[in-house]
């Protein structure tokens, strides 16, 4: 990751483009992956939509793919007042204001998931345990024949 935004201050878009020498293409110097990894942390650190070449922190909206780039960010990013930002963050948040921001929390195991509805069970499942025990101690002893000699 530090090697791409150090690539990413050196060469800027640059480093997100195929590039053609010698009549070869080649790759990007940074992949779409690490891109969106990069660009996912700006959001984050709420430094989306300018880039610092000295420190490395945020991310330029027209390093976006033209598929992602949406058509009011263009507009909202050119004005600098305070309601396009609240604009801005609209678009790339969505309707999520949480802490994580429009990013799913992990989805976990189903045992880890469901932990909460087992203990509830298996505590509703214990308190009529002692009843059942009991219950069916007495229809052993009741099923078992009398103790001594049967006389008929």
């Amino acid at each position: 990751m530090r090697s791409a935004v150090r690539k990413l201050c050196q060469q800027g878009v640059e480093a997100l483009r195929p590039q053609k020498v010698n009549e070869k293409w080649r790759k990007p110097a940074i992949s779409r992956r690490v891109a969106g990894d990069l660009r996912k942390a700006a959001i984050r650190a709420g430094t989306y939509g300018k880039f610092d070449a000295e420190t490395g922190a945020g991310w330029d909206p027209a390093w976006d793919a033209p598929e992602r780039r949406h058509p009011l960010l263009d507009d909202a990013s050119a004005v600098g007042d305070v309601a396009s930002n609240e604009a801005l963050d609209s678009i790339l948040l969505g309707s999520n204001k949480g802490a994580i921001q429009s990013i799913r929390p992990p989805k976990e195991t189903k045992r880890e998931r469901t932990r909460e509805t087992r203990a509830q069970k298996i505590e509703s499942l214990l308190k009529d345990a002692d009843n059942k025990i009991e219950e069916y101690r007495l229809e052993k002893e009741a099923s078992k024949p009398k103790p001594g000699i049967e006389e008929e």
